[in-house]
């Protein structure tokens, strides 16, 4: 539990291909106290599908004593072929009366209602949830209601230590809750959108570029505003 047992490994999501080969090479070690060893991989959504094929190889024939554990919110987001080689466990989602309390017991300094935003977005999702929550926290800090900038995402980005990826957690968090609560289908779109952006920089994509595409397709959808004296808002 303390993440130090010798046969547990974990390895960072997204996976990449060096974590593979680093796999590759550790395949032939026995286990040091237990009957065998656990990998833990980062979700393999956000992995290549060079390290995913790569993984393929070692999970067709793996040693007896060697289990591969990962975890995706969907199994389409697991290579057919190596989805068919993983035996899959569903997890029940949580309700999100269930993930706010315990929001607020681990934040204590966040509001009811960014906690409640948070749980409505992560769709049952716990960990989501949590990035979520410290999201829509560092996004209210780094853009004030009256901020007067045109180019508020590209500051707002680099307000947050250049982590793009941050700010997109909460602004799909957003789109979420707003679809949610009007049932317009283009927030539905624009959640769709943001969490193909989000993913794209997971995967290293070109943070200015993917931002400038994804603030015209949002433009065109129609949930941008633009008011006297402020930058773009998600209404």
């Amino acid at each position: 539990m303390d993440g130090r047992h010798p046969d547990v490994r974990e390895y960072p999501d997204p996976l990449r291909i060096d974590d593979v080969r680093e796999i590759a090479s550790s395949l032939a070690r026995p286990p040091l106290l237990g009957g065998g060893r656990a990998l833990l991989l980062g979700g393999l959504a956000h992995a290549t599908p060079e390290a995913q094929n790569a993984l393929l190889r070692m999970i067709e024939e793996p040693p007896p004593d060697l289990y591969f554990v990962t975890e995706a919110e969907t199994p389409q987001q697991v290579l057919p072929t190596l989805r068919s080689r993983l035996g899959m466990h569903p997890l029940p989602r949580l309700q999100a009366d269930e993930i706010a309390p315990r929001l607020l017991a681990e934040r204590p300094d966040a509001s009811g209602e960014a906690a409640n935003e948070a749980a409505l977005a992560a769709d049952g999702h716990i960990d989501r949830a949590r990035d979520i929550l410290e999201a829509l926290l560092a996004l209210d800090e780094a853009l004030p209601e009256e901020d007067g900038r045109e180019d508020w995402f590209v500051r707002a980005a680099a307000a947050l230590d250049a982590k793009p990826q941050t700010w997109l957690v909460g602004l799909t968090g957003r789109l979420a809750v707003r679809w949610r609560a009007t049932r317009d289908p283009r927030y539905l779109e624009a959640w769709r959108i943001a969490d193909e952006t989000r993913l794209l920089l997971a995967r290293n994509a070109n943070p200015r570029l993917a931002v400038e595409v994804l603030f015209a397709e949002l433009a065109h959808l129609g949930v941008l505003r633009r008011g006297a004296g402020r930058g773009n808002k998600v209404p």
